[in-house]
Order: C-alpha cells, then structure tokens, then sequence
C-alpha cells in the first residue's frame, strides 16, 4: 500500500524541563490544550467538553491525570502522549453515526495489544477525541492518548521504554495498521482496499508522503 491509512505518533515528556513545552509544566499545559481545544484554532464545543476524556484508570480532568503521571513516572519519563490518526479519506467511508466509535475502539484496541505485545498487562491510560477538520475541509478525527512512565507486569510496575533499534516504534506502526485494517473491515467491508492499491508506476505520479505534519501542519 502506498499510503498510510493510519499515522501514529509516539512521543514522550520528561520529568526534567528542556525547553519550552518539556517537562512537567509542558505536560500539564498540553494536558489543558488536549480537554479544552479541537485544535490550535478551534475551542471545544460545551457539548464535547462533557466526559471529555475516556477514562481508562489515569484520569477524567486534567489535573487528575497530571498527578497520576507525576505519581507513575520513571526516571527518564513522565508521560507518554500519543496520536492516533486514521487516514480522513477512508474514515469519510464508514457512516457518519459510527466514526466516533470506531476511532475511539481503535484507540484503545493499538494502546492494550501494543503493551501486550511488549510483555506489560494493560496500562492505566486515559484520552481525548478530537474532530477537527483538514485544509482540505476533510473530518480529521484522531485521538491523543495519554500514558504514564511506568507500566504494570506481573511482577510490579516496571519502565515502559520505545527503542527503535529494538523495533519498539515499527512493531507500534505495524498494531495501528492492522488494527485499523480490521476495524475498515468490519465496518464497511474490504472494498476499502482499492483505494490503497499500488498506481502503475509513471514519471508523472509524485511520491506519496506518509508524514505525520501533513495532516497536522505548524
């Protein structure tokens, strides 16, 4: 396939402060962007703001999950905030009605199996459902997903890390892909697939960019 259908994006805070949006304080304000904003530019509706984050054990308002994961931290990481974002052309194929469903059982489907997958039991995590829309005036529904330094097993809490030359980063890429596939699946069948298949190949066709800042421009 050509084209991503889905772009996750891994990246971490430190407990120590680096920089302008680093550390605790960079934490606590992207806390505070993600329960309040759609995007730079867009303020959540009052409607979206009720039960605005899916609880799943790290917390359900902003300063709650600041101090889970100031609790949960490990040496090197004080959260780890992720995007999940399936691609707006194949999202616009499943029904209106069932988009937020799906996004956010993807969502949590990539977080256990991922963690899984890593020897870990199922994290405390919690998230937020943006909609927000493209340049192109495409639904752009994704989720930032927010999770703490450490992870339990069945010994204890231990470091949860992402090495890439450990493959940690590919084997997330590959979660995300198949679980979204399954989910495309069951929602509207494989039709879907054409739209991934390989173009013949001809001078006159640009590359594919399967890039993260396409669909979130600075």
């Amino acid at each position: 396939m050509s084209k991503a259908i889905i772009v996750p994006d891994l990246k971490y805070k430190s407990p120590k402060r680096r920089g302008r949006g680093t550390g605790p304080t960079g934490l606590r304000n992207g806390l505070k962007y993600f329960q309040y904003r759609e995007d730079h530019n867009t303020k959540a509706s009052p409607d979206k703001l009720r039960d605005r984050w899916q609880d799943r054990g790290l917390g359900a308002h902003y300063r709650e999950i600041d101090a889970n994961c100031n609790r949960l931290k490990s040496q090197h990481v004080l959260a780890w905030t992720w995007v999940i974002s399936p691609a707006p052309d194949l999202m616009a194929l499943v029904p209106e009605d069932q988009r937020r469903a799906l996004v956010m059982d993807v969502t949590e489907r990539i977080v256990e199996a991922y963690y899984d997958a890593r020897g870990f039991q199922i994290p405390l995590y919690t998230y937020v459902l943006h909609d927000r829309q493209t340049k192109e005036g495409e639904q752009q529904l994704h989720t930032h997903v927010v999770l703490p330094g450490l992870a339990p097993t069945v010994g204890g809490w231990e470091p949860m890390y992402i090495n890439k030359r450990q493959g940690h980063d590919e084997l997330f890429n590959d979660i995300a892909r198949e679980e979204f596939e399954q989910a495309l699946d069951r929602a509207i069948g494989p039709q879907w697939r054409r739209l991934r298949e390989e173009p013949e190949i001809t001078d006159n066709i640009p590359h594919d960019i399967d890039d993260l800042d396409l669909w979130f421009p600075r």
